[in-house]
């Protein structure tokens, strides 16, 4: 893949807390690897029992469809629900996108682990680095934090459809 223009090769799509349509990146995902671009990086899948509330939050590794369990409910309002230990084999999954030189690598979500420096920071930061395109969902509250993180250098998309599509347009020259 060649990179076709000066507009930033990294975008933070950026949702709000009422955000509806939370599937906008993966079906924008979807629609890319039917076209044979080679995707790779990670979406979140949530499972929700009958009565809507969150049974487990599932990192889906892109390249494969595989599924890692990353968060399941506290059991008590003092301990959080994230594994750890998980979060550290999606960075695998990030640093094998590098790795492959991916087309576009995709991250759902710049979360609390990230924000702190922590998490998948350095995976990001190392995809930003390497020229990589890279498309992370950012919630609307961390945007100043993803903006100082990256000097304020990439571009920053509505949580829409259509807003990756056309960003992806602009630097890849329609590809």
């Amino acid at each position: 893949m060649t990179i076709a223009s000066d507009i930033p090769t990294f975008a933070a799509a950026v949702y709000k807390p009422g955000t509806i349509d939370r599937k906008a990146l993966s079906r924008f995902v979807e629609r890319l690897l039917s076209r044979n671009t080679r995707v790779a990086g990670i979406l979140q899948e949530t499972i929700l029992d009958s009565s809507g509330q969150v049974i487990v939050l599932n990192a889906v590794d892109i390249s494969n469809d595989s599924r890692l369990p990353i968060s399941r409910p506290a059991r008590n309002d003092d301990q959080c629900g994230l594994d750890v230990s998980a979060l550290v084999e999606t960075a695998g999954i990030i640093r094998k996108a590098i790795g492959d030189r991916a087309d576009l690598v995709v991250v759902e979500k710049f979360g609390e682990q990230e924000q702190g420096g922590k998490g998948l920071n350095d995976e990001i930061l190392q995809t930003i680095a390497t020229g990589i395109p890279l498309l992370i969902a950012v919630p609307e509250a961390a945007l100043p934090i993803w903006q100082e993180r990256t000097g304020e250098l990439g571009s920053v998309l509505p949580f829409d459809e259509e807003a990756f599509r056309q960003w992806w347009h602009g630097i890849t020259g329609g590809q």
